[in-house]
Order: structure tokens, then C-alpha cells, then sequence
């Protein structure tokens, strides 16, 4: 069994650090922000005895360390606190937003590996060619540019100027009111196609497209450059010499013996960038209008909505670490020298 369970302690234990680290940090940092969130929480034509019993209910009126007592004694124990801003459960708010952007990434990821790694295999064997260096050029820039600069330029140019795709949101109300669309685990996608609901899922995939084009173009760029720098050094090993020479098929010897020895490292490299796609999910949600965590937490930020802001932290903060340890995992099973 490659993966030990010290190492299974060791990561929990690291995941309550993170925890800790992130919900101190961003609580400071939403109290130090000049702001009276009492006022949001008792309306806009409250009286001065309302906005007083609002800053008792929220703990405003004690100091910060208490304050952040308060919180961590109720995040630790399922309550993440009332959003300022649409008076629910944080927690919900999340969960309800979450099936948006996990769409959005999946699809991206899929688009990412789908076109990252023939890419790479493209130029590993066209290696000093003239379809390499075009390819290398391709893949830096786009592992540079920002992901809001891309998402503009592609609303610009596939959607304003060429109508190929919508410009933003997730689905057309319209569309759902005329086919009576009722979501069910909340991914589009898989709830049109349970229902069995075509008109839908052309119209959802028509409108994710986009977003998640945009946002695979990182990962798409650094497993393209992560698959031709393996597969390279792969193809010099001597076991693979020795198999061509010895007149095994080249597309059996690359695709059953190289591509097996290649794809270990990638995973583990996409699993890294995962952390920079939930950043660039935000900005694209933003830009797209898409429903998501991203687009929650900036309505919350620009209400100095404070608990809304630190759960989706803490969220994403958790939710990162989970990904990178499911990824290590991966990586250990498909690689049997990777030890944990």
C-alpha cells in the first residue's frame, strides 16, 4: 500500500492549520475594512435602538478577539454564520452556488487534458520542427496571459462579433419556464440529460462553452508543456529504444509504454493549478455572470457581507487542500515508485 497512515495524519492535521491560518487572516481582514455592516443587517430605515441591537446580535460591540472566538467556535461546529447581505445560512449559500463552479471547472479540466496532452505528444514528436516551436510559443503565451484579459477577448470576439456562443449567464430563464427544467443535483448538464431534456442541454452547453474554454486555457498550456518535456526525456529511455528497435509498432510503444510513464507527472501538475483555476473561476464568473462560489463571494465582498467572505475562504481554502491530497493519492496509485 503505498499511501501510510502518518501520512494521512500528518495531512489532517495540516488541513486544520490551513483552516486556522485562513479564517484568522481573512476575519482580520474584513474587520479592518471601514465599514458598518450593522446597517446592513437592520435595513436601510432603521432606528438608531435597531442598528444598536444589531451590532449586540453580531458580536460588534465586543472586541476582535472575541469576535473571532465566536466564529471559530461556531465553524468548527457546522454553523458558519448569517450572511449580512441575503440573511440565510452561509453554508447553504455555498453549497447552492458550488454546483456552478464545479461544472465550470470539470468542463474545463476536460477540455484542458482533452487538448493539453495530444498537443504535448504533438510536439514531443515534431520536436525542433517548425509545428514545436509554433505549438511552445502557443503554450507560454497562454500559460502568462491573465485569465480576465482572456475571458474579455473571448466575450468580444466569439460572442459580440461573431454570435458563435452567449455572452454570459448560465442557461436562458426563458427556456427553462417553456420546457419546465427542474434542476437536480444542480449540474445542468447531467440534470437535462437525466430528464431527458435536449433543448436544455444544447442550451447549457452552448452557454458553459465559452467560460470554460477560457478557463482551461491555463491548465490546457501547462499539460501541454508538462507532456512534451516528459514525453521527450521518455522517449531517449532505453526501454523504449530498445522496443522500437526491436520493430514493436511505434504508436503501441508510445501510446501503451511512454504515455504510461508521462501521465503520473501531469495529474500531479494539474493538480497543483487547481488552486490557480478556482482564482480564475471567480474572475471568469464575474465577467460571465455565472452563478457560482466566485460570483457569491464578490456580491458578499462589495456588501461587506464579513461572514459570507471568510466562509467562501474557508471554503476554498479546505476545498484545495482536499483536491491536492486526492491528487497525491492518484498520483501514488498510478506511479508505483511514489511512496506517501
Amino acid at each position: 500500500m503505498p499511501i501510510s497512515k502518518e501520512y494521512i495524519v500528518k495531512r489532517a492535521l495540516s488541513l486544520v492549520g490551513v483552516i486556522l491560518g485562513a479564517a484568522i487572516i481573512t476575519f482580520i481582514i474584513t474587520r479592518i475594512i471601514p465599514a458598518r455592516p450593522e446597517l446592513l443587517w437592520a435595513g436601510p430605515h432603521a432606528t438608531l435602538e435597531q442598528i444598536e441591537r444589531a451590532r449586540k446580535i453580531l458580536h460588534l460591540d465586543e472586541p476582535l478577539y472575541v469576535q473571532l472566538g465566536y466564529y471559530l467556535r461556531d465553524f468548527f461546529t457546522g454553523n458558519w454564520g448569517v450572511s449580512w447581505r441575503t440573511k440565510s445560512p452561509v453554508l447553504t449559500g455555498i453549497l447552492s452556488a458550488l454546483p456552478a463552479t464545479l461544472e465550470l471547472i470539470i468542463v474545463a479540466f476536460a477540455i484542458a487534458i482533452a487538448i493539453g496532452v495530444p498537443l504535448g505528444i504533438i510536439a514531443a514528436l515534431k520536436r525542433g520542427t517548425a509545428v514545436d516551436s509554433v505549438l511552445r510559443v502557443i503554450t507560454v503565451i497562454g500559460a502568462s496571459a491573465p485569465v480576465f484579459w482572456l475571458a474579455m477577448i473571448a466575450q468580444l470576439v466569439l460572442s459580440n462579433w461573431l454570435g458563435l456562443v452567449p455572452s454570459a449567464k448560465r442557461i436562458d430563464e426563458l427556456l427553462v419556464l417553456e420546457t419546465g427544467f427542474k434542476p437536480i443535483t444542480g449540474f445542468y448538464l447531467l440534470d437535462s440529460l437525466i430528464e431527458g431534456n435536449i433543448p436544455i442541454f444544447v442550451d447549457a452547453l452552448k452557454h458553459i462553452i465559452l467560460p470554460a474554454l477560457v478557463l482551461s486555457f491555463y491548465p490546457l498550456c501547462l499539460s501541454a508543456r508538462m507532456t512534451r518535456a516528459l514525453m521527450i526525456e521518455v522517449l531517449n529511455e532505453w526501454h523504449i529504444r530498445s522496443a522500437l528497435a526491436w520493430g514493436l509498432p511505434k504508436r503501441t510503444v508510445l501510446y501503451k509504454y511512454a504515455l504510461k510513464n508521462v501521465i503520473a507527472p501531469v495529474v500531479a501538475s494539474l493538480g497543483l493549478s487547481f488552486g490557480y483555476t478556482i482564482i480564475g473561476a471567480f474572475m471568469v464568473e464575474l465577467i460571465f455572470v455565472w452563478p457560482g462560489i466566485g460570483m457569491y463571494a464578490a456580491m458578499s465582498l462589495l456588501s461587506f457581507d464579513y461572514p459570507a467572505v471568510v466562509g467562501c475562504v474557508l471554503f476554498v481554502a479546505i476545498f484545495y487542500s482536499v483536491i491536492n491530497t486526492v491528487v497525491d493519492i492518484i498520483h501514488a496509485v498510478i506511479d508505483p515508485r511514489v511512496k506517501l
